[in-house]
């Protein structure tokens, strides 16, 4: 298929961490897909970064998560169906969020209902995990054990 014939269809991405960063906000939906990270279709007319926190809260409940920054956008090829998505990635801070909870979606899109369980996981390995590639951009976000000594090394030295 053309990528001129494609549908291309917004979304945006919550790489929602905690802990000094090492910690990444992951849900298992009940259909056993696999962990993924809260995301959700941008509306006409939305920005993306307003889209993002609306959707963390339609999918997780957390309300009071801070924007941090657009980590990266691409374009992402769906494997069987005529269509993309256009994707923005955004790193969300939610330090205040319980280790684990279920939470029913909200918003009326077609998750509606549907019972998400939300916990945290290290964010180090986590992109190999997340479904639909949806790691391709944690590099930009996490804080890796390396940086962490690296920026212990730079500080005890000052």
């Amino acid at each position: 298929m053309s990528d001129a014939s494609r549908r291309v269809e917004e979304k945006a991405y919550a790489y929602v961490t905690r802990a000094g960063g090492t910690e990444l906000l992951v849900f298992d939906p009940p259909t056993g897909e696999g962990p993924q990270v809260p995301k959700g279709g941008v509306e006409p007319g939305e920005d993306p970064a307003d889209a993002v926190l609306r959707e963390l809260r339609e999918e997780t409940g957390l309300a009071d998560a801070t924007l941090r920054r657009r980590v990266a956008t691409d374009e992402w090829p769906h494997p069987t169906k005529p269509k993309a998505y256009r994707r923005y990635f955004y790193h969300v801070r939610a330090d205040s969020a319980p280790d684990r909870w279920t939470h029913e979606v909200t918003g009326g899109g077609e998750d509606d209902g549907l019972v998400y369980e939300c916990r945290w996981v290290d964010a180090e390995t986590a992109a190999a995990r997340l479904v639909r590639d949806q790691g391709a951009h944690l590099d930009g976000v996490v804080e890796t054990a390396a940086d962490r000594v690296q920026n212990a090394d730079r500080t005890s030295s000052s």
